[in-house]
């Protein structure tokens, strides 16, 4: 009966040898590759406070699941929000940035790094935007003036101790 039961145990144990070899690499062992659409974006410009919505295609070319790891923009004036499971092999998804214009303006460029299962690791999209301030208001050179100068000791100090010039006439 000992035999018996030891050549049972051979058996499951080849049997889960068996089916743990036939499956396939699956998540971060498997090596894909991936196309990102239109890499490179420039938009027109935006008033100062709205949002740009942005869709990435991304498309798996690989043999094996793509898995999108992270997804990180160079500015946290941009949020980003991309699948977490797997695309199949010729199958795409979209990566979606909301690009928020509410803190910048003038001329603005983020980069977005997107890391996945790739041989290249990571993959970047770039796009710029020009964030216009609303027309209606506008500060002028004293404002801004104040603003730099209104926190600083020393500049106010220093108007404090300006001392009146007396002028003359001559008839």
């Amino acid at each position: 009966m000992k035999i018996e039961k030891q050549t049972y145990i051979n058996i499951f144990m080849l049997l889960i040898l068996i089916l743990l070899g036939s499956c396939n690499k699956v998540g971060e062992n498997a090596i894909t590759s991936m196309k990102i659409e239109d890499p490179v974006r420039h938009y027109s410009p935006i008033m100062q406070g709205i949002k740009q919505s942005i869709s990435v295609k991304v498309t798996n070319t690989g043999s094996e699941p793509l898995l999108l790891k992270n997804v990180m923009p160079s500015c946290g004036c941009t949020i980003a929000k991309f699948p977490e499971h797997a695309i199949a092999p010729g199958n795409d998804a979209a990566i979606e940035l909301e690009y928020d214009s509410n803190k910048n303006t003038g001329y603005t460029a983020i980069y977005t790094t997107i890391t996945a299962n790739v041989h290249e690791k990571a993959q970047t999209v770039f796009f710029d935007i020009n964030v216009v301030p609303n027309s209606h208001y506008t500060k002028d050179y004293e404002e801004i003036n104040f603003e730099n100068t209104s926190g600083r000791k020393d500049v106010r100090q220093q108007i404090n101790n300006v001392t009146h010039i007396k002028t003359y006439t001559v008839n």
